[in-house]
């Protein structure tokens, strides 16, 4: 897509020629790079955020909950006093995903790097976090693939599958299970990190709208200032 079919996109679809003007005065090559730029921001601040102690199980808003047959279990026994497998088994569950998290940046970057400048049309014109839910939408199969043996191991080191093993068995909870503690864990796990990972991303891209010119980046001042 040459320039000019770039900036009538973005004219029509933004609805006032001032976005055109704008894009078209950097470039597309720096548009679609100041989107990137954008997205690569937030994909940093939202591991940074989560990759550490405490930073999904600290935070009420992407604390991953324990599966809805354990947090039953777990709220039947709590009165009791017996709850202290599950409420240890719902920790690790969430210090594996932030053992995990770092190392979904590589993988938010490679696809980040894919976007094109069709992408970018959409991202630039559309809703506050149109960036994020364009990485949502296509990188989740392929993030939930890349991200999945990551967790499992990092359930595994943080003790979190060895508890899942020892609640299931100590409340014959085992019909509820259908695959090996590590895959089922992983699986549910994986769904959860990659969702407070996204929420995240998502609010440093409304942020970096909000105030594109606090970052220091005049690529990004010229397109969404």
């Amino acid at each position: 897509m040459d320039r000019r079919t770039l900036v009538a996109g973005l004219t029509g679809l933004a609805g006032t020629a001032a976005w055109g003007e704008a894009v078209a005065a950097i470039g597309d090559k720096q548009a679609q790079s100041a989107l990137r730029q954008m997205l690569n921001d937030g994909t940093v601040a939202s591991v940074t955020r989560l990759g550490k102690t405490d930073g999904y199980w600290g935070d009420s808003l992407v604390r991953i909950p324990l599966p809805k047959t354990l947090a039953n279990a777990q709220k039947l026994a709590k009165p009791l006093g017996l709850s202290g497998v599950f409420d240890e088994l719902h920790l690790r569950i969430n210090r594996g995903a932030e053992q995990a998290a770092p190392l979904a940046r590589d993988l938010f970057h490679d696809a980040i790097t894919s976007m094109t400048i069709k992408d970018a049309v959409s991202i630039i014109t559309g809703a506050p976090t149109a960036g994020t839910q364009y990485l949502q939408k296509t990188t989740t199969p392929r993030l939930t693939t890349a991200f999945t043996p990551i967790v499992e191991n990092a359930l595994q080191s943080a003790g979190a599958v060895t508890y899942f093993d020892r609640a299931v068995k100590r409340n014959n909870l085992q019909s509820f299970v259908k695959t090996d503690a590590k895959t089922y864990l992983g699986k549910y796990a994986v769904t959860y990190a990659l969702t407070g990972l996204f929420h995240y991303i998502g609010v440093e891209e409304a942020a970096i709208r909000r105030s594109p010119a606090k970052r220091g980046s005049q690529i990004l001042k010229a397109v969404f200032g």
